[in-house]
């Protein structure tokens, strides 16, 4: 019994059975250790502490099935929904209290307010824990520990034991084996690192894992959430995640998870609680009626509200029953928990200081913080400490020099902390962030988001900057992308509230360079936050127009023109680039110039001059040292480079290359290890093997690509992928072909990408005329003519007319003079282009055509003025068709 009790707050050795007097059979005997780090609000409460649980009969029933059913190998998820003060906490420690008995492991994280965008912060804090991590131990010490903690998980191999020292900052020679591994690898091994820490026990013994208030999760162990999620189902693990109603998690629609809320308690079990707290004596009726009316079934407020009546003198008891003092009118019952909980802080008289620096600190504490924060003796902080964790608003952990500390409630850390007037709150938090500065550095360095906190409250604005900075620049390296770009626009706010000046703008135009990279990963090449972000670069980096930050803001609004269109804006940009980085003779950015100049020039329709930018990109770049430049473009050069070569060389007809090309990018980008550059070189190079007529090749890398955007969200090769994947399967006569292809170009449209629509059109309708929906397709060309005048997109403009003719010679009452002019027109345009595959196309649309008007003659000529130019090396499945063609007038004259 006393083990039970115990059990939470201590390690314990287990001796063995022992005869002992008094006792019929042998006793289980443990030997206490040492305390117990805690990871829940919970675990530091004993049994005995506890008010004895009331109702959730149903709820407890069903975590208990599913506890079963992870038990027999089916792994389980129940999603834990509840309002503050609800009883989510206290329903979690009931269940670990019933599986008491059971043979067991379990995982359990705590999540913070303070840390809703520190990447897996979570996971760190329990890992700490788990290997019993103490600031004063050495690397060495802290790595041996590490070793330990990860060999009894069976994980003990060196790369996952370097991964997770990077991950908790533990510094020696176990770093170097990740030198080689880009940021999004070292992100992406460590995940799968984690969920391993999981799986490898849970093959041995079942694995209860909480997730506490997930509500304040940050985005990456969300992500690491959905991986656990996605694959539990095959583990022995039940996972109980709590949250808030107003977070909303992605994962309910599982089969193995299952979404339980907590409602208020039915008044008659309000009732029984308060019977429990008053031991069975009976509160007089209208004290027990303003209980229920006031706390209206929020267990955690009834247990409070009832301990601070039976606390006050207004109540005498009896043998039996409590008794009014004073009438029920006299008493000031709050009408909040959190009124409650203030008046109970306001209650502590001069212990109250030290409460409201613990609250200012955050939800928990250490004795070593508070205490070099805190101007009181020794004595006067224990003896305060003492009183705050009598009253039971505080847990404390450990022994009293490496004790920490942890409100009862986040209801009680608001509490205290409200009770504090506004210039007495700035100066705790300027106090404790020069604390962590000077005294706790290590921290200040893991934490800046904490100290970026304390200093903004503190209202010191420079300071907070520099240090969101800090972390951004932190969780950005660690390609903790959305984290980052929420620190980079925490830092952007605070900026408006200091004085205009060189230096600011300096930091702000910093700031915005970095921020580029995590947004264009996140929102897009053309969302509107991207135009805005560099027009203020770039109207900020007008002082220095030869700083690179001068060049990086032009390049952000070439690639926002390039995307969301009109083109000319994105070529005068790319001229400017080139201009600036030839006046400069600054090789890297001259690489990014002539890729965009290339790229630019491609989708106008300007191939060969194209060609000779793209061929020089490729030339300039060297993969050893250009691929760990990948930030803050957020894609490889040398990789686009090849890729809109491949594309232009196809089209202007030199195709001997093309493939090369394509699988020398794949290979590159797969080594760079980067993912946004790994998507759309995938849903890039599926677009030139789209042309190439190769469906096979185009549906296994656009099933790649769609799998990768859509795990990091990148909505542009995310649509791009999907289009020509639909192509594909409407070329392989599947139904769901066409449907794919419009999503796609929808999902283009939210992103507000016009780039490469004229393309995707083209294919829509070249579908539509396979399947003999000629109004359809005749729709999607004029779509897509409007956007070549609109966008400037000439590229595909041969095509577009070809595809017209075609629909216009398809139709039940053909047009066939007017399919004849699209076609020559095709042609025409195709050869003011230079592009002699296009031309191809075009000229073998218009000799079939003649054939059927009967001029074979005219059709032979002008099929074989287009073949001529082509080599036998040259050959595809567009020129064996033309041949084909040939050779059928050719005995037909």
């Amino acid at each position: 019994m006393t083990k039970r009790l115990v059990g939470s707050e201590f390690e314990l050795a287990d001796l063995g059975a022992v005869s002992l007097k008094g006792f019929d059979t042998p006793v289980q005997v443990w030997r206490v250790l040492r305390s117990k780090p805690s990871a829940s609000r919970f675990e530091s409460y004993r049994a005995g502490r506890l008010v004895p649980f009331v109702g959730r009969a149903h709820e407890t029933a069903l975590l208990l099935d599913r506890w079963r059913e992870a038990v027999e190998g089916e792994g389980q998820v129940v999603l834990l929904c509840g309002e503050a003060g609800i009883g989510k906490s206290r329903l979690v420690r009931f269940l670990r209290d019933r599986l008491a008995e059971d043979h067991y492991d379990a995982i359990q994280l705590q999540c913070s307010p303070h840390h809703i965008n520190t990447a897996l912060y979570p996971v760190m804090t329990y890992l700490r824990q788990a290997a019993r991590l103490a600031n004063e131990d050495n690397a060495s010490t802290q790595l041996q520990k590490l070793d330990i903690l990860m060999a009894d998980s069976g994980l003990n191999d060196r790369v996952t034991v370097a991964l997770l020292a990077d991950l908790l900052s533990i510094r020696g020679d176990e770093q170097n084996q990740l030198l080689n591994l880009s940021p999004d690898k070292r992100k992406d091994m460590t995940l799968e690192a984690l969920v391993q820490y999981l799986q490898r026990p849970a093959d041995r013994l079942p694995i209860l894992m909480i997730v506490e208030d997930a509500h304040w999760l940050d985005p990456t162990t969300q992500d690491l959430m959905a991986r656990i999620i996605d694959r539990i189902r095959l583990m022995r693990v039940l996972l109980l995640v709590t949250f808030r109603p107003d977070f909303r998690p992605v994962w309910a629609d599982y089969s193995h998870v299952t979404f339980l809320t907590l409602n208020r308690l039915p008044r008659r079990q309000s009732a029984e609680l308060i019977a429990t707290m008053t031991g069975g004596k009976v509160l007089p009726q209208e004290v027990q009626q303003a209980i229920l009316a006031k706390t209206d079934g929020v267990p955690l407020y009834i247990e409070e509200l009832t301990n601070s009546l039976l606390q006050t003198a207004v109540l005498a008891e009896g043998t039996d029953s409590f008794t009014l003092k004073t009438p029920l009118k006299e008493m000031t019952i709050p009408d909040s928990l959190q009124a409650l909980f203030m008046e109970r802080v306001d209650r502590l008289g001069s212990v109250k200081e030290i409460v409201q620096i613990g609250a200012a600190i955050g939800r928990e504490f250490t004795y070593e913080l508070l205490r070099a924060t805190a101007n009181v003796t020794d004595d006067q902080l224990n003896s305060a400490l003492d009183v705050f964790v009598a009253s039971g608003l505080i847990i404390q952990e450990g022994e009293r020099s490496l004790s920490r500390y942890r409100f009862k409630h986040m209801l009680v850390q608001e509490a205290a902390y409200n009770t504090l007037p506004k210039k007495s709150r700035r100066l705790l938090h300027d106090r404790i962030a020069r604390t962590l500065e000077t005294t706790f550095p290590e921290r200040a360095q893991l934490e800046p988001e904490l100290l970026a906190y304390h200093y903004e409250q503190a209202g010191l604005i420079d300071k907070a900057v520099d240090y969101w900075r800090l972390a951004a620049q932190r969780d950005a390296a660690r390609s903790a992308n959305v984290e980052a770009l929420n620190h980079f626009n925490n830092a952007l706010t605070l900026l408006k509230d200091l004085s205009v000046g060189a230096e600011r703008d300096a930091l702000e135009l910093d700031l915005l360079i970095a921020r580029g990279a995590p947004l264009l990963t996140l929102q897009g090449y053309a969302s509107d936050e991207i135009e805005h972000n560099y027009l203020r670069a770039r109207s900020l980096s007008q002082e220095n127009p030869g700083s690179e930050r001068y060049f990086l803001s032009m390049w952000g609004l070439w690639v926002f023109q390039l995307v969301r269109g009109p083109l000319a804006k994105a070529c005068t940009l790319a001229d400017s680039l080139l201009s600036w980085a030839n006046h400069q003779q600054n090789p890297d950015p001259l690489i990014r110039a002539h890729e965009s100049v290339g790229s630019t020039y491609s989708f106008l329709g300007r191939f060969d001059e194209a060609k000779g930018h793209l061929r020089k990109a490729k030339s300039l770049y060297d993969p050893d040292r250009h691929r760990s430049q990948t930030l803050p473009y957020t894609q490889d050069p040398g990789i686009t480079a090849r890729i809109m070569l491949a594309r232009t060389l196809w089209v202007l007809g030199e195709i001997d290359e093309v493939e090369t090309l394509v699988t020398e990018a794949i290979a590159m980008a797969r080594e760079l290890e980067h993912p946004y550059t790994l998507a759309f070189t995938l849903a890039t190079a599926s677009w030139v093997y789209s042309m190439l007529h190769d469906t096979d090749r185009t549906l296994t890398l656009t099933e790649e690509a769609i799998m990768l955007s859509t795990k990091h969200s990148f909505e542009v090769p995310l649509a791009w992928a999907m289009s020509f994947q639909g192509w594909a399967l409407a070329e392989q006569g599947k139904e769901t072909g066409l449907e794919r292809l419009a999503e796609g170009l929808s999902v283009a449209r939210r992103a507000k990408a016009s780039l490469n629509d004229t393309y995707t059109l083209a294919l829509l309708a070249e579908s539509h005329l396979r399947n003999q929906h000629i109004a359809e397709g005749l729709a999607a060309i004029q779509q897509a003519q409007e956007l070549a005048v609109t966008q400037g997109e000439l590229c595909w403009q041969a095509e577009l007319l070809r595809l017209k003719g075609e629909l216009l010679v398809a139709q039940s009452d053909p047009s066939l003079v007017a399919a004849e002019q699209c076609f020559s027109e095709a042609v025409q345009v195709a050869r003011d282009q230079q592009a002699r595959m296009l031309e191809l196309r075009a000229a073998t649309s218009l000799a079939r055509l003649l054939r059927k008007l009967n001029k074979p003659d005219i059709a032979r000529h002008t099929l074989d003025s287009i073949c001529s130019r082509f080599s036998e090396q040259d050959s595809n499945p567009d020129l064996m068709e033309a041949q084909k063609l040939l050779a059928q007038l050719a005995v037909a004259s």
